[in-house]
């Protein structure tokens, strides 16, 4: 019930517009700090693997809300992928983004339900009923878009799935005057 109860208040505090501690972040070390993080929730169930980037990708991003978004997707690949399955993350660079990547060997997302899935208290189906209220990949949604960034997915049924967050590497548009939009 807690956890629901804080989904539905970030859920709130995103449709609010709250204020962002936007600065300039290094993503790799978000996205390694993320995947340590779940990699000792995992307890050995699945292997969780960093794949460094060859340098340091830096953008301008509110690093607690990016955390937040990689541990909503490592979260979600390391529950619905079997035992002895992998995950990985990463992060690469291009054309002005930032993008953050993981990858699972996981049950997968249906066709049918692949574009549902960023909505509010979306089930892909019954084998994704392990925990949760479906608000997850919706606040992982609204914190991508908040930065002016946003989120994809591919899938194949009994194959795994991944998870795109890309940012732009100059950071979200903050308006100095909102009535000027």
């Amino acid at each position: 019930m807690r956890d629901l109860v804080e989904s539905l208040l970030a859920l709130s505090r995103g449709d609010e517009a709250a204020p962002m501690e936007v600065g300039r972040h290094d993503l790799a070390l978000v996205a390694e700090e993320a995947a340590l993080t779940a990699q000792a929730s995992a307890k050995g169930k699945v292997s969780v693997e960093y794949i460094p980037p060859a340098c340091e990708l830096g953008a301008t991003f509110d690093r607690g809300r990016v955390f937040q978004v990689a541990s909503i997707l490592l979260d979600n690949a390391v529950k619905y992928t079997p035992e002895g399955g992998s995950v990985a993350v990463k992060v690469v660079e291009g054309d002005g983004w930032a993008t953050l990547e993981v990858s699972d060997t996981g049950i997968g997302i249906s066709e049918d339900d692949l574009p549902l899935i960023f909505e509010r208290f979306h089930r892909a189906d019954a084998a994704r009923t392990e925990g949760g209220a479906g608000l997850g990949l919706s606040i992982a949604r609204q914190i991508a878009e908040s930065h002016g960034g946003r989120i994809e997915a591919q899938s194949t049924p009994g194959k795994g799935s991944t998870f795109t967050l890309l940012l732009p590497r100059k950071g979200p548009r903050i308006l100095e005057n909102p009535e000027d939009e």
